[in-house]
């Protein structure tokens, strides 16, 4: 079996044939003066970026709040520090069972 080369003519002269059609000119393009871009934001996606923003918040906070902590340590060292019993009540009851006194 052989190439034949009066075969490869014919298939330039298909691909000869095909033309392309001409460019619109910009006066053909539909005019888009006026007309504004809009941009509708779903109330998830803004709940989403709250949650986001606030946990980015949460990632720099420490998680130990030294401050407080050497407040604390310097009232028992001295022998000041004194536990509210009524207030620990009120938030163990308000946290579990969501009851208010």
């Amino acid at each position: 079996m052989g190439i034949n080369f009066n075969k490869i003519g014919g298939v330039n002269k298909v691909y000869n044939n095909q033309k392309v059609e001409a460019k619109k000119t910009i006066r053909e393009v539909q005019k888009t003066e006026g007309k504004r871009d809009e941009i509708q934001i779903s109330q998830e996606a803004l709940d989403f970026q709250t949650v986001m923003k606030s946990l980015k918040i949460a990632k720099d906070l420490p998680e130990v709040r030294e401050d407080v902590v050497a407040q604390i340590k310097e009232k028992i060292e001295k022998g000041t520090y004194e536990v509210d019993s009524s207030r620990i009540a009120a938030k163990m009851l308000t946290g579990k069972l969501g009851i208010r006194i």
